[in-house]
């Protein structure tokens, strides 16, 4: 099955500072969410990218999917954007895939993996036996849960909406490439990013 994609790009990054969202950092020369990019298309369709306008995301070509919500709410508000977005027209897929903008070590048969399960509840990664929320497969049927979730005022946290409507899980194998062989490493400080500039181009 080929799904929708969305690049979870819409949070504050604000511990990397600067004033740059921490997907257009630059890695190896390239922004880091084009690495992340890369992984996904031709396997995702169509792909978007969760983020306001004007952030300075225009410039990949891809449409931008904003939260609904005016208050921040964490990924779970982009998770819901990308549904909401996909139920406009239902025709294109029927799940979404979710990964963070700043993991540029995703497995490069990321979409492949995660969809052999796909079915009526979410997906979810795991990497040795934790799991990595942000990186889903959303059936779009889960969409008035998720919407109902979010109304109530109930955890923002993306593994408690998971476990409340249960979930399945894809082990994903170490990326022998990446920092740690973790497929998921994110960077959230300088030092990350250095390290990650260490190890990119070699996967």
């Amino acid at each position: 099955m080929t799904p929708a994609g969305l690049i979870l790009a819409g949070g504050r990054g604000s511990r990397m500072g600067g004033g740059v969202p921490k997907p257009l950092l630059r890695l190896c020369g390239r922004a880091m969410l084009a690495h992340v990019v890369d992984r996904l298309s031709g396997s995702c369709a169509p792909l978007w990218i969760n983020a306001q306008a004007g952030a300075g995301y225009e410039a990949f070509g891809l449409e931008l999917v904003a939260d609904r919500r005016a208050d921040f709410r964490g990924p779970l508000a982009g998770v819901e954007a990308g549904l909401t977005r996909l139920a406009e027209t239902p025709a294109l897929a029927t799940h979404l895939l979710t990964v963070p903008g700043d993991t540029p070590f995703l497995p490069r048969d990321i979409v492949e993996r995660m969809t052999e399960d796909a079915g009526s509840r979410p997906v979810v990664a795991r990497f040795a036996g934790r799991l990595q929320p942000t990186v889903s497969l959303w059936p779009l049927a889960i969409l008035p849960d998720l919407t109902a979730w979010l109304d109530a005022g109930k955890p923002l946290a993306m593994r408690a909406f998971l476990d409340a409507v249960g979930h399945g899980a894809v082990d994903i194998p170490p990326n022998d490439h990446a920092p740690e062989g973790n497929p998921f490493f994110n960077v959230n400080t300088p030092d990350d990013l250095a390290l990650a500039e260490a190890f990119s181009g070699k996967a």
